[in-house]
């Protein structure tokens, strides 16, 4: 589990299939391989590697990033999508899956087989630590704002209800916003658990990811990492009402959800 809040699991799946339950990814060598992941649990933070290669990151749910990257390890909060290549160019019968033994061994993997080799799919100590959204993002400056706005996460004393700024779902004030404008927002989680926080209908640009500037980088889902903060410009160009919320189940079904609403 990730936090005080979360359950555990006695099965993972890719595809639908544990780990050695279904047929593996066939390669060759040489060829560059392009994976569009998801992260379709309903509570989970899960991670990935692949022991030998790396993930050249070119798009995050969704939309192409400034600088796409290489880098060993891949997280992902529950609803975010990485678009990533890798290059076949280590041949074997490997694993790719989850660094945390726990969760690897009870299904989240897949075998990558190379062409003319076979055996069991190996798994090799890899970093389990380390994912960051930085390395895609661009440097250059961001516009001002027209409006700001700061949303403080954190739990109630009771242990059982989560809070924006004090309040609660269904007794919690809408975020009120206008037309297209550009509004910067400054999620501030005091909390031990990470937050992959959503907001339907709109794509927002991460402006701040603890503490250090990026620009650049659009995404509808976004980890507010424990005890620490991230700052979004969210473009108004979708009148309507639209649903904010952690996208941890529990999360929001402890009230830790709100409306944005527009307004003349």
């Amino acid at each position: 589990s990730d936090g005080p809040t979360d359950v555990t699991y006695r099965y993972h799946s890719i595809n639908g299939k544990m780990l050695g339950g279904g047929e593996p990814i066939r390669v060759r060598q040489g060829q560059r391989v392009l994976f569009r992941i998801l992260n379709a649990s309903a509570t989970l933070h899960h991670r990935l590697a692949l022991p030998g290669h790396l993930f050249r990151v070119i798009a995050l749910d969704g939309n192409a990033v400034p600088k796409p990257s290489s880098v060993p390890l891949l997280e992902l909060g529950p609803g975010e999508r990485v678009d990533t290549i890798v290059e076949m160019n280590r041949p074997g019968v490997w694993i790719l899956g989850e660094p945390r033994a726990a969760q690897r061994e009870a299904g989240l993997g897949i075998a990558i087989e190379y062409a003319g080799q076979s055996g069991p799919p190996r798994w090799l100590p890899t970093a389990t630590e380390g994912w960051s959204y930085l390395p895609f993002g661009s440097t250059d400056a961001v516009a001002e704002p027209d409006g700001r706005l700061t949303m403080v996460f954190k739990p109630k004393g009771d242990g059982h209800s989560w809070t924006i700024n004090g309040q609660s779902h269904p007794r919690i004030d809408p975020i009120i916003v206008s037309a297209n404008r550009r509004y910067r927002w400054l999620m501030d989680n005091q909390s031990a658990d990470p937050h992959p926080i959503h907001l339907h209908r709109h794509t927002f640009e991460l402006v701040r990811f603890a503490g250090t500037p990026t620009s650049g980088l659009w995404k509808d889902v976004v980890v507010v990492p424990a005890w620490s903060q991230v700052e979004i410009d969210v473009p108004t160009t979708q009148p309507g009402l639209s649903l904010f919320h952690c996208h941890q189940q529990f999360h929001m079904d402890m009230g830790f959800m709100t409306m944005m609403r527009y307004v003349e």
